[in-house]
């Protein structure tokens, strides 16, 4: 089996469309909320592995939410 090179302590950010209700953050417990900004929220949180990262693209897409932008933070 190849090893993973996902470095450790890997965190994103994503900007999505609109304000999100408590039943959708509920959805993503591994993200923290940030201020909501002109109408759109930031989910940001540490990602482990690839896999990770696109189970929650995954949860956004089935939630209907709008992904705006999402970016690797620095570590």
């Amino acid at each position: 089996m190849e090893q993973s090179t996902w470095p450790d302590n890997v965190r994103y950010a994503f900007l999505i469309s609109g304000t999100l209700s408590e039943r959708v953050i509920a959805a993503f417990p591994e993200l923290d909320v940030s201020g909501v900004t002109t109408g759109d929220t930031t989910l940001y949180g540490r990602v482990d592995s690839p896999t990770d990262l696109r189970g929650m693209l995954a949860r956004f897409d089935a939630l209907g939410l709008t992904v705006i932008e999402m970016r690797r933070l620095p570590d």
